[in-house]
């Protein structure tokens, strides 16, 4: 598997893979579909998407398998810590394809994550995962996260526990 680091070239593939990989795993959670349109178009939209491709200050990876775009991670750097102390970089996003799953896949990719944040000089590398996504936990677990906090995150119609991970990543 080759990971890089994403540009705008790469926005449509993005935009699709986000938002198929989302639904996959998260859709049946939304008690709206409305609501489940809306967070997508915030999350995947072009101005969205094209800001964050475009900013110094997010870094997008990509994990390409034979050439094939499986999954992909973004960080957000120098992000307050949601309810807890300090600052670091955020681990906004790690998708992969249903297919891509279990494979190992994963944790590459988390460890080009933890070293582009370590190469940014972020103290700590951290996360919100739904309190629901055992397999989740149990795979930031594995990669030396622990749970500092929850935090919720709120519509109109749902609110979604979330626990707040991190690990210390300062050398």
């Amino acid at each position: 598997m080759e990971i890089r680091q994403a540009g705008i070239e790469d926005l449509i593939t993005l935009q699709k893979l986000g938002r198929e990989t989302y639904r996959h795993y998260f859709g049946s959670l939304w008690h709206n579909s409305d609501e489940l349109e809306a967070f997508l178009v915030q999350d995947f939209g072009d101005e969205e998407m094209l800001g964050s491709l475009d900013d110094p200050g997010h870094c997008w990876l990509m994990a390409v398998e034979k050439g094939v775009v499986a999954g992909f991670a973004k960080l957000h750097f120098d992000q307050p810590l949601d309810q807890a102390e300090g600052r670091g970089a955020k681990l906004c996003k790690l998708y992969f394809t249903p297919d891509s799953r279990s494979r190992g896949l994963g944790s590459q990719l988390f460890a080009a994550a933890e070293a582009a944040a370590r190469a940014h000089r972020q103290p700590v590398l951290w996360l919100d995962v739904l309190q629901s996504n055992l397999p989740a936990i149990g795979f930031y677990q594995r990669q030396g996260m622990h749970q500092v906090t929850e935090n919720t995150y709120v519509t109109a119609t749902q609110t979604t526990r979330l626990w707040i991970m991190k690990k210390e990543i300062n050398d």
